[in-house]
């Protein structure tokens, strides 16, 4: 009887334990060759990934919001936008869905603010995030334009425009600005506009610059996507950012060492990071 009780102990304290950074080489799952491999060593030697119990990082496994946000979380330990944020208007005091005793609670209140537009979603005066959810590739654009958004509306007009209709699986599309208010961009005077979810519609004024409907919602999506697609950042195939799948978590660690990457090239990395 004493022999049953010290191993179920033993087997209480070996899958509660925190789990201890590994080498890539030890997961299971990533062996040399797997296309992941480069990322998930970065990632491993950035302290950002640690590994489980059973050796197994599960690089197919849809990532979910909690997951993606301690990464972001760890790698880019200036980020810290909702802790920051000045203003209490701005602030978010609580998430009705993650308890002070959830895994990420930290990450989760530290990263999001009031302006975290397709990440957090508003009932009245209550506001949740839905940690567990897993993340398409679609939210992840989301995601990364509430972190980056700066870098993304750097990008030129015409070049936004010029990846976007590259981009098969949403849709571009522009309109009459005729009776457009630059002083109100969501006022339009046109009828019959598709905005749905998977559309972007643009137009230019008389004086060339370009617009977008629906406010800032479309632009936030064209600067956010054309950034993304046009870094290399997250890849198309055959012309399709497949927007409707999962992001896995080998996709995640490959994306993340790609916005690195790309802030480290442009000299903007330690406004980021110290990693």
């Amino acid at each position: 009887m004493k022999n049953i009780i010290l191993c179920l102990a033993l087997f209480v304290s070996i899958l509660f334990s925190t789990p201890a950074p590994v080498q890539a080489s030890q997961f299971s799952d990533i062996p040399d060759g797997h296309w992941a491999r480069e990322s998930v060593d970065f990632m491993v030697k950035k302290g950002v990934l640690s590994g489980y119990s059973n050796g197994a990082f599960r690089p197919n496994e849809a990532i979910d919001r909690a997951e993606l946000t301690v990464m972001i979380h760890k790698l880019f330990n200036k980020l810290r936008p909702n802790l920051n944020k000045e203003s209490s208007e701005q602030k978010i005091q609580k998430f009705e869905d993650v308890p002070k005793n959830h895994w990420a609670y930290q990450p989760l209140m530290e990263m999001y603010d009031a302006n975290s537009f397709g990440v957090v979603d508003w009932d009245w005066d209550k506001v949740y995030i839905y940690p567990e959810k897993k993340v398409t590739r679609w939210e992840a654009m989301y995601f990364f334009q509430s972190f980056f958004s700066e870098k993304m509306y750097q990008m030129p007009d015409d070049q936004v425009l010029q990846i976007l209709v590259g981009i098969d699986d949403i849709t571009v599309q522009s309109f009459d600005s005729t009776g457009y208010s630059t002083r109100s961009p969501g006022s339009l005077a046109i009828d019959k506009i598709d905005d749905g979810e998977y559309t972007i519609s643009y137009s230019y004024l008389d004086t060339g610059e370009l617009i977008f409907a629906n406010g800032d919602i479309d632009a936030l999506k064209a600067y956010a996507l054309a950034w993304l697609v046009g870094n290399d950042i997250m890849s198309t195939w055959e012309n399709q950012l497949e927007i409707h799948d999962p992001l896995t978590r080998a996709e995640a660690v490959v994306v993340l060492q790609r916005i690195y990457n790309v802030l480290l090239a442009d000299r903007s990395l330690s406004t980021y990071t110290s990693k």
